[in-house]
């Protein structure tokens, strides 16, 4: 399975670099036999391990096409992701939408943490604004301390406030059983929000 998500990525980047147009999630699902949802993951996990994609209203577009060869440009992403023990390409990945008080939240990320899982972002879905991501990169107790700690001791509050608790955070994991096993601890905690038809769109 992860080699197979791997080479799927491979695959999605040579998608976008060969595309004269912007090129949609749903024209890539149907490409690589997937769901749009694992478009936009793969999409996020391009992006982390440094793949210049840009979101435009008719689709995906890969800004840096005329600097670099397809061949290239995976093995800059590989060798990121050695470098880098938070980003995985061959890792399986799934975008998980919650739902909690701000006061659960080391709850909600050491239930993650516990069952092999990495958070690499957290995101919101904001009527106003759009689509909101940042960075997080939590894969021990260690980050998340300090996480938790840079929250409390200063005067910004979680993204999730913005829309009333629910946000959306991107995860790794070693296996897809590993993603199952944590979608079900979520799940069991009250913490997993159902995704709407319209939130699985790129």
């Amino acid at each position: 399975m992860a080699a197979k998500s791997g080479a799927r990525r491979a695959a999605l980047l040579d998608a976008l670099r060969s595309a004269d147009a912007p090129v949609s999630g749903g024209q890539l699902a149907n490409a690589l036999n997937v769901s749009r949802q694992i478009i936009v993951q793969d999409i996020a996990l391009l992006r982390e391990a440094g793949a210049n994609i840009v979101a435009t209203t008719k689709g995906y577009v890969l800004a840096d096409t005329a600097q670099t060869s397809t061949q290239n440009t995976t093995q800059t992403m590989t060798q990121n992701a050695a470098e880098q023990p938070a980003m995985r390409l061959d890792e399986p990945a799934r975008t998980f939408k919650l739902h909690h008080e701000v006061e659960q939240t080391r709850d909600e990320l050491q239930t993650i943490i516990a069952l092999g899982g990495r958070v690499h972002n957290v995101s919101i879905s904001h009527r106003a604004y759009g689509r909101i991501t940042a960075p997080l990169e939590i894969a021990d107790q260690a980050d998340i301390e300090r996480f938790i700690h840079d929250i409390e001791s200063g005067k910004s509050s979680p993204l999730s406030t913005a829309t009333s608790g629910y946000h959306y955070h991107l995860v790794s994991a070693p296996s897809n059983e590993a993603l199952e096993a944590i979608g079900r601890a979520l799940a069991d905690k009250g913490f997993l929000a159902p995704l709407l038809p319209h939130e699985q769109e790129a």
